[in-house]
């Protein structure tokens, strides 16, 4: 019966040269033998080679679509039109099914700019009308006062 050992993250990479983040990374793609202890991972003491590592390339973003997300057009009003996606689409070959991330988070951006604008289109018709409402007033006061003042004319005489 063997006794296997585990490592705190900090332990582990400075006994075997590797980087936290990279650590991280393999937890949390499922790559290295770990648990999770007291709110800690702690990573069976053996050499990374020797655990067993699932080679998942990295997605990668096209050039183009980089350039893509600088191109944004904007109408006169400032808005982004929804013609014109904020970023590029996805390079990257997804499981069926699976909406790309940036898709996604286009998408959501694209609707909250919507409701932004909505929102700022809304308050401006109110101040709209309240500056309508202030002129009345002031009309109405004005004339109040100078009925005062006929008024309190009339009293004297």
């Amino acid at each position: 019966m063997t006794n296997t050992q585990y490592l705190p993250l900090a332990d582990y990479s400075s006994k075997y040269k590797v980087s936290i983040s990279t650590l991280r990374r393999r937890i949390k793609a499922e790559d290295i033998s770990f648990i999770f202890e007291d709110g800690k991972y702690l990573i069976q003491d053996d050499h990374m080679s020797t655990h067993q590592r699932v080679h998942r390339p990295s997605p990668r973003i096209s050039d183009e679509t980089l350039v893509g997300a600088h191109r944004a057009s904007a109408n006169n009003s400032g808005i982004v039109s929804e013609s014109a996606p904020m970023f590029g689409t996805y390079s990257a070959k997804e499981e069926k099914g699976a909406e790309p991330v940036l898709a996604v988070a286009d998408r959501l951006l694209t609707e909250l700019k919507k409701a932004y604008s909505q929102i700022l289109h809304e308050k401006e018709e109110q101040i709209l009308h309240l500056k309508e409402e202030v002129l009345d007033l002031k009309t109405l006061a004005r004339v109040l006062e100078s009925e005062n003042d006929r008024l309190n004319g009339q009293k004297r005489s």
